[in-house]
């Protein structure tokens, strides 16, 4: 996202030279933001920064980081915080626990002093304590046209200038199209969210993404967050067990007549490379037509569309990349797909459109695997 880029280009400018040292230790960084800030600051001309230790948010004898902004179009905003070079070469994962007034997704952000940005997206829920656990293997190289460029594509820790912290609703609503707001929900306005219990780990955790045998599991939910992105209206959460086996994406929405819902997970591009076909096991409890899509960083879009039973019985769907066709909205300059660029799965329900269908659903999706 070209405002996301701006966010960060502008966000390490400002805060040059306001590093706060480290003291080698397990973790490298702890802050619990009892009496202190911790060194952290904002980017934005309407963002605030405080300790709180109101209740209900935090516990009696506690505290948190309380960041204030607003989501509105020419107005951008994060909550930073510098690293001297060097300072966090061991770390191996970000933790804290995250807060916010409206469910939205967030961006964490590890920028490399001449270097890549890097992006990991978080799904936070509303109005309660979200944990958020991250391997330094789930940040991506951010790739959009305004990103700055990194020169041997790999985040090298021992380059990392600062962490920074954003909404990710504040891009969305730089957007002129309000047809794309309202499927996404922008809610606009003041905001405010909370961070506590911040720490960069150096022992290793679980990665979202693994490869076993040449195939690639895209979510293995190994995370307390989740990484997807619900649009058009409802809920998400982690499900586990029936109607799938092991650990899933449960959406709970509404099949709205002339409307879609769509599930959201960012890819790395890079990292379909090679990879022949795409599988998920499905469930949902009404009947639903979707339409599996991959966008491509250039603009590129290519989808499938499938047929799923109501009942909540689980399907398991294999789709083969050669038969995804173009989109009707594609920007794609070489009209094929390149897998090399995919960096964004959606999965759309367009029973309200094409049914007129008028019903509460819950869509479960799970093992999602790329097959070389």
């Amino acid at each position: 996202m070209k405002h996301l880029s701006k966010i960060a280009s502008s966000v390490f400018v400002v805060v040059a030279g306001l590093a706060v040292a480290q003291t080698p230790s397990d973790p490298l960084v702890r802050q619990t933001f009892k009496e202190t800030q911790g060194g952290w600051t904002v980017f934005g001309t309407t963002a605030t920064l405080a300790v709180t230790h109101d209740a209900p948010v935090v516990e009696p004898g506690n505290g948190a980081l309380k960041f204030g902004y607003s989501v509105a179009k020419g107005d951008l905003s994060a909550l930073v915080f510098p690293t001297d070079i060097g300072s966090i070469t061991r770390a191996k994962s970000v933790k804290f626990r995250i807060r916010t007034d409206a469910t939205t997704m967030i961006a964490v952000m590890l920028q490399e002093q001449d270097g890549g940005r890097y992006v990991a997206m978080c799904n936070a829920p509303k109005d309660r304590w979200q944990p958020i656990e991250l391997s330094t293997d789930d940040f991506a190289l951010a790739q959009e046209k305004d990103d700055p460029k990194d020169p041997d594509g790999k985040l090298d820790m021992d380059r990392v200038s600062g962490i920074v912290v954003t909404d990710v609703a504040q891009m969305f609503a730089q957007s002129d199209d309000a047809g794309l707001r309202s499927l996404i929900g922008v809610k606009t306005g003041s905001h405010t969210l909370y961070i506590d219990d911040f720490t960069v780990g150096a022992d290793p955790i679980h990665t979202s993404m693994v490869t076993a045998a040449g195939d690639i599991v895209l979510d293995t939910f190994a995370h307390p967050q989740l990484a997807w992105f619900g649009l058009g209206g409802g809920d998400l959460s982690r499900s586990s067990g029936k109607p799938l086996e092991g650990l899933a994406v449960k959406f709970d929405y509404h099949q709205t007549p002339n409307k879609i819902s769509l599930l959201s997970k960012g890819i790395a591009p890079g990292t379909l490379t090679g990879t022949k076909s795409l599988s998920l096991d499905m469930a949902s409890s009404q009947p639903a037509k979707l339409v599996i899509q991959v966008e491509e960083t250039d603009g590129g879009k290519y989808n499938m569309m499938i047929d799923l039973p109501g009942g909540s019985v689980s399907n398991h769907v294999n789709l083969p990349f050669d038969a995804f066709k173009v989109a009707d909205d594609s920007k794609d300059a070489n009209g094929k797909l390149d897998l090399e660029k995919i960096k964004t799965l959606l999965i759309l329900d367009g029973s309200g459109i094409m049914d007129q269908a008028d019903h509460d659903n819950t869509l479960w999706v799970g093992h999602v695997v790329a097959h070389k």
